[in-house]
């Protein structure tokens, strides 16, 4: 399935004086009004003229100081308490939050959540999450994302351009009483803007160094009294940050686009339905890695150029009852992802290995929730959920010129060497593809239930306690082949006697499966003081599913044709080499959240310990040809999270937050009996000791000026020591990060200065290790720009 696509943008034929921005980038491209007819929707709206002086005394702040104060949404489908007053470790990121640090996708939300940590490198593709120490930098995920209570079922669709953002919430720890599996460290849910609550249109356009290039529209508009609908689309894109030293040419370039749809409809008093649909693309050079030495980092130097492109397309339908003695809700969801990857999997000039990926998945989602809407002390909660993904994948590794002098002809030449009497193979191959295709359907349900009795005892007192019965499946389904084309002698005394030409052909097909089921109970104590201070204490078990590798197929069928020879090595059973078990944790939780000062300072803080069993860790296989889960035995994670909001006046506000997670391995050995390596004690890698947010903003509203609003804003992120191997023996110490903005408003026009990484500071964004070097990404370096927004 390929949706139609284009670059082409048709924003002149709603604003020649805006385009004057970017009229050089847009000379270059073709006009094509079709393709475009979307996004001019959004602008040719009837909306764009109607009532637009009513609208401008409606619209509120886009960056308001007091970020204490904004209303936030507070229910959820199926928690018996309030998100504020929830007793747990929650935070609430707001449009201003979102305006003011210019957040585009989930990566941006990185440090500026205590223990919350995304480092940005490879691809879109890759979306390592870490919570507290715990989270997973490849395949597998160990938290749960929502985008209006819908999951999204595969790590590869997390980073996508967030459009229309109402709302984000970040849970933190385990979440797996209501939200099941995979969200082991925390949730993130995404709530988009509701059509019915605001109607407005917006338009963005920005310009920076490096090529950047971004365009953003939306208009939500009310069709009657009872329907609103919303559209956007954006485009992004940028030059790349990094050179590849073979080809001479940008190695990491990026453009993408999409656009989202929502339609909300409240049928009557009691019954609202919401469909929205979703589309997004991206293509851009991809894993920009060059070699590790001392702590420096050479450029990307590699001859076969890596590139992702990715398509997402989603659609939700959710369907809300509300009374005054209950709420039912239920949620369908698709989500589709079709993506190719394109990946120089020895990084080096050198014609080794290369790789090629493609991905088709197609998920479907059903979870049914009823919940109590009383004013009782006891509220209580049941759901139902459902899923089914099925994905296919089509790998091809494919082995080189210099990849067979150096790797696979040896180990021929070893046979005969061990072996005078065996014959001497020779491959007549320049190249050896060794394809696969793969198919990992995976379906699964869950039933839950939680109840929480307020004023237990006493008043303030309140219990919330929970348990869900989650049970999965999972399979595979194997089919690969390697075929070599050898010239085959035999030694006779002093001489090689040819034999004959032959056609080496080993195929590997099967069939495996495995199935998991999880119990996972939740207890929660809370005591209000008053209705905004309250401690609490948690106590929480969470589960990540096990499953099945299948980026070590390569060398497991290069064992099989050792195998075939070499009566001395016997391949081991696929099953053994491609499985692992599920992940789980029971987490410990103590927590106070209020005012310091009313309506002035603001503060969360927490601590925790975590023990994990069976722990999923990355590890790259024997040839470095791919990245496997693997279970590594036991580890803990202890520490504790600050959070202070404060709006010191009606003009200048700052936010701090703070998380430090201390994580271990407490029973991790690798190798045999006598080489084995212990690394007992050693930190948990890719997941960084300290995280670190400063922010601080300033703004003025003016009268009788020629600009109606000034603001300015500062922000330092910060996060390390991060160590990047089990044995902790390379690692990238603390480092800061900072940001500034500033701009000025008139009317319904903004326009607004950025740079990030201001002091340019050096740091790595990923290390790791593979066919005896180590390889890494550098963090992005200084970059500015300007951008436009109107807002009517």
């Amino acid at each position: 399935m390929r949706l139609p696509w284009s670059y082409s943008l048709c924003f002149d034929t709603i604003s020649k004086n805006l385009l004057s921005l970017h009229s050089q980038f847009l000379r270059q491209k073709s006009m094509n009004i079709k393709k475009c007819a979307v996004i001019g929707l959004l602008f040719l709206a009837n909306g764009w003229n109607m009532q637009a002086e009513k609208r401008m005394e409606d619209i509120r702040d886009t960056i308001e100081v007091k970020s204490l104060h904004e209303v936030i949404i507070l229910s959820s489908t199926k928690e018996t308490n309030d998100l504020k007053t929830l007793p747990a470790s929650v935070s609430f990121i707001t449009p201003s939050i979102i305006e003011d640090r210019k957040l585009s996708t989930i990566k941006d939300l990185s440090t500026i959540i205590p223990n919350f940590f995304i480092p940005d490198y490879g691809s879109k593709l890759s979306v390592p999450v870490y919570i507290r120490g715990i989270g997973e930098r490849s395949t597998g995920q160990s938290i749960g994302m929502y985008v209006d209570h819908a999951p999204l079922l595969d790590k590869s669709a997390f980073d996508f351009e967030f459009l229309d953002i109402r709302q984000i919430e970040v849970l933190r720890g385990p979440q797996g009483t209501l939200y099941g599996r995979n969200a082991m460290s925390g949730i993130v849910h995404l709530t988009t803007l509701s059509p019915l609550q605001e109607q407005q249109v917006k338009v963005s356009l920005g310009t920076g160094n490096y090529g950047l290039f971004k365009a953003k529209a939306s208009v939500s508009e009310l069709l009657t009294d009872n329907v609103g609908i919303a559209v956007n689309g954006y485009y992004n894109r940028n030059d790349g940050y990094f050179t590849n030293q073979f080809s001479g040419k940008k190695a990491d370039p990026l453009q993408s686009g999409g656009a989202s749809f929502r339609l909300d409809w409240k049928i009557n008093p009691y019954w609202t339905a919401q469909l929205s649909a979703n589309y997004d693309k991206v293509n851009q050079g991809a894993f920009p890695y060059g070699e590790y030495t001392a702590g420096s980092i050479a450029d990307p130097d590699y001859n076969y150029p890596g590139n992702y492109t990715r398509e997402l397309a989603g659609s939700n339908f959710n369907l809300n009852y509300t009374n005054d003695n209950f709420i039912f809700n239920s949620n369908t969801g698709f989500q589709y992802l079709d993506d190719d990857m394109k990946m120089d999997t020895d990084n080096s000039p050198s014609a080794v290995f290369r790789l090629n990926q493609l991905q088709n998945e197609k998920s479907w989602t059903e979870e049914l929730t009823i919940k109590s809407n009383t004013k009782n002390n006891y509220q209580w909660s049941f759901g139902l959920f459902g899923f089914h993904t099925g994905l296919k994948t089509n790998v091809t590794t494919t082995m080189d010129t210099d990849g067979i002098k150096t790797l696979l002809q040896p180990a021929f030449d070893k046979i005969h060497e061990n072996n005078p009497r065996a014959p001497l193979m020779t491959i007549k191959n320049t190249n050896i593809p060794i394809p696969g295709t793969f198919k990992t359907p995976t379906y699964g349900g869950a039933i839950f239930h939680q109840s929480t009795y307020n004023n237990l005892f006493i008043d303030g007192l309140s219990l919330t306690a929970g348990i869900r019965l989650d049970y999965e499946k999972a399979k595979l389904d194997y089919r690969t082949n390697m075929n070599m084309d050898l010239s085959i002698d035999m030694q006779a005394g002093p001489n090689l006697i040819h034999l004959q030409d032959s056609a080496l052909v080993t195929a590997l097909q099967g069939n495996l499966s495995t199935e998991f089921t999880e119990i996972l109970p939740k207890i929660a104590l809370k005591y209000e003081f008053n209705p905004d201070n309250y401690v609490y204490a948690t106590v929480s078990n969470g589960y990540k599913a096990g499953g099945y590798n299948i980026q070590n197929f390569a060398d497991i069928v290069q064992d099989a044709v050792r195998a075939k020879y070499d009566r001395n090595f016997h391949a081991s059973p696929v099953d053994s080499l491609v499985s692992y078990k599920p992940e789980s944790s029971w987490s410990y939780e103590l927590g106070f959240k209020g005012d310091i000062l009313k309506d002035v300072l603001s503060t969360e803080v927490a601590v925790y310990y975590t023990d994990v069993n069976d722990i999923q860790i990355t590890d790259f296989v024997a040839s470095g040809q791919g990245r496997i889960l693997k279970n590594a035995g036991k580890a803990k994670s202890a520490g504790f999270e600050v959070a202070l909001n404060a709006a010191l006046t009606n003009e200048l506000g700052f936010s701090l937050n703070y998380g430090f997670a201390h994580a271990t391995f407490k029973d991790y050995k690798t190798g045999d009996e006598e080489g084995a390596a212990d690394y007992l004690g050693n930190y948990i890698p890719f997941a960084p000791q300290n995280t670190f947010s400063l922010n601080g903003i300033y703004d003025k509203r003016l009268q009788n000026s020629w600009i109606d609003r000034f603001h300015i804003s500062a922000q330092y992120n910060a996060s390390g020591r991060i160590y990047w191997t089990e044995a902790n023996n390379v690692y990238q110490d603390f480092y800061g990060l900072l940001n500034l903005r500033a701009g000025v408003n008139k009317g319904f026009a903004g326009i607004n200065l950025w740079a990030n990484n201001v002091l340019n500071t050096r740091y790595t964004a990923f290390y790791f290790e593979s066919m005896g070097r180590g390889l890494a990404q550098a963090g992005k370096p200084f970059t500015f720009g300007v951008d436009v927004n109107l807002t009517f």
